[in-house]
């Protein structure tokens, strides 16, 4: 038998925060009297554990008293109730999950911009209760769960009302939800469903597939394992294990493959039990999932040690990084940037691989502080080495703008870049802002480094030129502003582009004579994308064709074999181009379609302007063109006349004319 866990499985950050961090502070404070008030998280296995640490659970804040350090748990509290627990207790620590605390300043500060406020979720669990008391008094605060509850709540509130959803609340309940609110409200709706549930339960969906039985582990009282456990059941058969006796009435005799999956609430020791067991009954167990569970539960971390992780949330003052141990690192502000004013959400982004130095295995939640700086000290200028010889751009922090350069940092390496080299507007905007450099040159004695931003912007520029030409829809009209009015065509620009309209795809109608006389600078005209030449970057376009065909219109009233008056427009080597005046179309009359005489030559026969009638040879609706012939019209003329009747002379008309003499 095999068996496969799924990579997200036990304590989400959040709460193994919170369970680090209370058992750390009992562990370093025996002689103090710790409680938590309400159950930290939804485990009894874990809350037994902390009264074997004589950590006392709570639930009246009444029960606190002057000299108590008191936890509050992962899920929240009241407003009230936090305010009444700091007045009692002689230390607060707050383990509210990140993700909790930000809805209650979602509902605090709207509640106190006069908004209302719908919560989808569970009326009875605790993290819906404290995110009621974040609300003002003065405004309106509905629980809902179904969308006949959302129906409800809608016809009680008026239109300025946000929404905000349990982080562990079924996803698909609340897409529903969401959909139904949007569609038929103008409410602000905040997606505050934790990701870690929904990727949880994703992939536990995933692996359901690929097993013969699912094991979801976790207390029955927790809601996102019972969330996850709806989540797989309907795939293969699934069992809640909440103690090892429930494994016992489980038949695996048919299983060759079970899948593992628990709920952000289960311990890592839990889940390693569950292992264990099995093993011992099957002796046999997926190698490289088991050492994973293990290498989390027994790594070491020790101080000055460099660690890579993962970033998992980035807050305004700190950044919480998986460094694939027990506990989460913290890597605060001043240990990330030495002086500078920045914005950390700007700069990182969840899934960000980083490197830092532990600097402290344990702070007082739980966490093991690290050092970015520190790290940057140490390898910060050999990886700026290894950009500069691979021609990687680098990122930097600008620090402080001078007379003719930029500073930025990078890795704690200052990286110099002449104003002349930044191409883009220069002021004081920029400092705190990340932004991209080409490295051209190292000096490893000083330490720092010389950038340019002209090539690299060059670069971006041409590559989403040639994205956004990528992307052109050649059926659909585009709204353009004339750039440019050329001899040859006018120039415009569209879409955050620029394109060129020969004079030829001006008008179907219209005699060009003079572009100028036709459009003036910043006149709004609509285009149709004509072609793309990708090699010379040029975009060519059509108004004419965005326009109804007036060409066929006027066609319309020609046919075969018609004489009409027509004006030489422009005459080349190999014909004239004409305009037909009555119908204001271009014609084209070829020279094998001209009667000419010995030696004889256009330019000498015609000048532009000269009036001349023409017969219709060809009329081509598809490519717009009317063919003419002065040959056939001159060669009508010089016909002799056919008779069509007989013409009969009889001897009584020849005698009229004789005269006899006298």
């Amino acid at each position: 038998m095999i068996i496969k866990v799924a990579k997200n499985s036990g304590f989400c950050f959040g709460v193994e925060r919170a369970v680090d961090g209370v058992i750390a502070w009992a562990k370093a404070n025996k002689d103090r009297s710790v409680k938590v008030y309400g159950m930290l998280i939804h485990n009894s296995y874990v809350i037994e554990r902390l009264k074997e640490l004589n950590i006392k659970v709570i639930e009246d804040v009444n029960q606190i008293e002057k000299d108590d350090v008191v936890f509050i748990r992962s899920h929240g509290v009241s407003m009230d109730e936090f305010l009444e627990i700091e007045k009692r207790a002689a230390r607060v620590y707050d383990f509210t999950c990140p993700y909790v605390k930000k809805i209650h300043e979602i509902v605090r500060e709207a509640s106190a911009n006069g908004n209302d406020i719908v919560v989808v979720g569970d009326i009875n669990h605790p993290e819906v209760k404290g995110i009621i008391g974040h609300v003002d008094k003065g405004r309106k605060c509905i629980v809902i769960d179904s969308i006949e509850k959302a129906r409800d709540a809608i016809a009680q509130l008026g239109s300025k009302t946000i929404v905000v959803c349990q982080t562990t609340f079924d996803n698909a309940k609340w897409q529903q939800i969401k959909e139904y609110i949007e569609n038929n409200t103008d409410y602000k709706v905040f997606d505050t469903i934790c990701k870690a549930t929904i990727n949880r339960q994703q992939e536990a969906k995933i692996l359901a597939q690929e097993v013969d039985i699912m094991l979801v582990i976790g207390d029955r009282k927790s809601s996102n394992t019972n969330k996850l456990y709806e989540a797989v059941k309907g795939i293969k058969p699934t069992y809640f294990i909440e103690t090892l006796e429930d494994l016992k009435k489980i038949d695996f005799s048919r299983a060759k493959v079970i899948g593992i999956t628990a709920g952000a609430s289960t311990s890592q020791e839990q889940i390693n039990e569950v292992i264990q067991m099995l093993e011992r009954e099957f002796n046999e167990v997926d190698p490289s999932d088991f050492e994973k569970l293990l290498n989390r539960s027994l790594k070491d971390i020790k101080k000055g040690e460099v660690v890579k992780g993962k970033i998992v949330k980035v807050e305004d003052d700190y950044i919480l990084v998986d460094i694939g141990y027990k506990a989460e690192g913290i890597v605060y502000k001043n240990e990330v940037f030495r002086n500078a004013n920045v914005n950390l959400r700007e700069i990182f982004k969840e899934n960000d691989i980083i490197e830092a130095v532990v600097v402290r295995e344990s702070d007082e939640e739980g966490n093991v502080v690290l050092s970015k700086l520190k790290a940057d000290n140490i390898h910060g200028f050999e990886e700026l080495l290894s950009k500069f010889k691979s021609k990687m751009p680098v990122k930097i922090l600008i620090k402080q703008i001078r007379e003719k350069s930029i500073v930025g940092e990078f890795r704690g390496i200052n990286v110099f870049v002449p104003i002349s080299q930044w191409a883009e507007e220069v002021s004081s905007s920029i400092i705190g802002k990340i932004f991209e450099v080409e490295i051209v040159d190292v000096d490893s004695e000083k330490k720092i480094a010389f950038g340019s931003r002209k090539a690299l912007l060059r670069q971006i520029q041409e590559q989403r030129l040639l994205e956004a030409m990528e992307n052109l829809d050649f059926a659909k009209d585009y709204e353009g502003t004339v750039a440019e009015i050329k001899e040859k065509g006018i120039i415009i620009n569209f879409e955050g582009l620029r394109g060129f309209v020969p004079a030829s795809e001006i008008s179907y109608s219209k005699k060009i004579e003079d572009i100028k006389r036709l459009f003036r600078i910043g006149e709004q005209v609509k285009v149709r994308v004509i072609d793309v030449d990708k090699q010379k970057k040029q975009i060519y376009l059509s108004i004419k064709r965005s326009q109804e065909d007036e060409w066929i219109k006027k066609a319309k009233g020609l046919y075969l074999g018609m004489l009409v008056d027509a004006e030489v427009t422009k005459i080349l080597p190999f014909g004239l181009v004409v305009w037909i005046l009555e119908y204001d179309v271009d014609g084209f009359i070829h020279i094998s379609n001209i009667p000419l005489g010995y030696n004889q030559r256009l330019h000498n026969l015609y000048k532009v302007g000269d009036k001349i009638k023409a017969k219709i040879i060809e009329i081509d609706e598809q490519r717009h063109r009317i063919g003419l012939s002065l040959k056939d019209l001159y060669e009508e003329e010089e016909q002799v006349p056919q008779y069509t009747e007989d013409f009969v002379i009889t001897i009584a008309d020849i005698a009229k004319n004789i005269k006899l003499e006298d």
